[in-house]
């Protein structure tokens, strides 16, 4: 098909070149024929015949340029097909229900979508190329929420969207690497008057010193290639990759850490985490500072955790087995009742962004960056009170 292109390139730039010689030499003859004397006998015939020559050859050369650039336009429409991006031009309109649609899709409230926007438009934003204008910053955030939000794979978002392929994957992982740089300090434990009324409310559970709850969900892949795949097989029978999270009683979270392969047991992934790391150096907010009980003991500050997991010094398991006595009991029931906001979290996370309900393509450093960015999003949202419609 190129090579026929590029024929038929040279036939016309060649049938057109002997045109304009044609047009040239007419004219010439034209010029001369009226500096000659008007009363020599068959000038007008000539006249007239010069005359029907040039017209015929500028509306050959008309014919040709039109069929060269008809098969021209028909090429590009093949390198770039033309969208119409009806749900994205649904999504621009406002007041009224439009709201409700808007929030649907992407998740965010019109005004905290344009907050966030403002932040991370200067760095999504790419330049002006000659053959094509970019893809603009409003576009590539909505379109990065609404596949997160509903979970479809990209093929079924871009032509809704208006967009390509290529634009569709640049897009998140442009918004992605974004937010992590802009807003990734609201994945760390609070610090001054939000660390002390953390402490306070779950104290009145039945905790002093408690900064939150951690647990731990796996993340279905594909079967990763060039590893060893086994690695990855957990025991639902399934590829996986574990999530370890720590939230606040707000279910807000303060930190992630993504990557071991689904066969590891969640303990190990608390021994290779970074947390653990840094609360065996005496650092973080479980390696400093404690509080003082009625009694005038001092303990530190430590996190809740299911059964199951070693009893570290900073994590507090329950007790479980059926031979409890009454007060153990008591101390499983309060445990459960503080530690259950990372189950409403992770409830949260799958039931607002769906995009994690479903197989993802095996690529450890995209599946990162997309959970991290996911967790900061539910974090905006959790600060601003934002209400979810299903």
């Amino acid at each position: 098909m190129d090579d026929w292109d590029n024929t038929m390139f040279l036939m016309f730039f060649v049938l057109l070149q002997c045109m304009n010689r044609r047009n040239v030499a007419g004219m010439a003859v034209l010029e001369a024929a009226a500096a000659m004397p008007t009363c020599l006998s068959g000038l007008s015939s000539t006249l007239l015949h010069l005359t029907g020559a040039v017209m015929h050859s500028m509306s050959l050369a008309d014919v040709l340029g039109s069929v060269f650039i008809s098969r021209v336009d028909d090429r590009r429409r093949v390198w770039v097909l033309e969208r119409t991006g009806g749900v994205w031009k649904d999504l621009q309109r406002e007041g009224g229900k439009h709201k409700k649609v808007f929030q649907r899709f992407c998740r965010l409230p019109r005004p905290l979508f344009n907050e966030i926007l403002a932040h991370i438009a200067p760095h999504i934003q790419r330049q002006t190329m000659n053959w094509r204008q970019p893809v603009p910053a409003v576009q590539k955030f909505a379109c990065a929420l609404i596949r997160r939000a509903t979970g479809g794979y990209y093929r079924q978002s871009v032509h809704g969207l208006g967009l390509g392929l290529a634009s569709v994957l640049r897009s998140n992982i442009d918004v992605a690497d974004v937010l992590i740089r802009e807003h990734g300090h609201l994945l760390q434990f609070p610090t001054g008057q939000k660390l002390q009324d953390t402490l306070d409310v779950v104290e009145r559970k039945g905790f002093p010193g408690c900064v939150g709850a951690i647990d731990y969900t796996h993340v279905y892949i594909e079967k990763p290639a060039g590893q060893r795949g086994e690695c990855f097989y957990d025991r639902t029978g399934q590829f996986s990759v574990v999530v370890q999270v720590v939230c606040d009683h707000e279910c807000r979270i303060q930190s992630v850490f993504v990557g071991c392969p689904g066969s590891v047991h969640d303990s190990r992934v608390l021994r290779v985490s970074p947390l653990h790391r840094e609360a065996q150096r005496g650092g973080g907010v479980v390696g400093t500072g404690g509080e003082v009980l009625r009694g005038g003991r001092t303990i530190g500050r430590y996190l809740l955790d299911d059964a199951g997991y070693p009893q570290l010094p900073w994590i507090m398991t329950p007790v479980g087995g059926n031979s409890r006595n009454e007060a153990e009991q008591v101390y499983d029931d309060c445990h459960t009742s503080a530690w259950s906001s990372i189950e409403r979290t992770f409830r949260r996370l799958t039931f607002v962004w769906r995009n994690f309900i479903r197989t993802q393509i095996a690529n450890m450093k995209t599946l990162r960056k997309e959970f991290m960015a996911i967790c900061i999003l539910h974090n905006l949202m959790v600060e601003h009170r934002v209400q979810v419609d299903p």
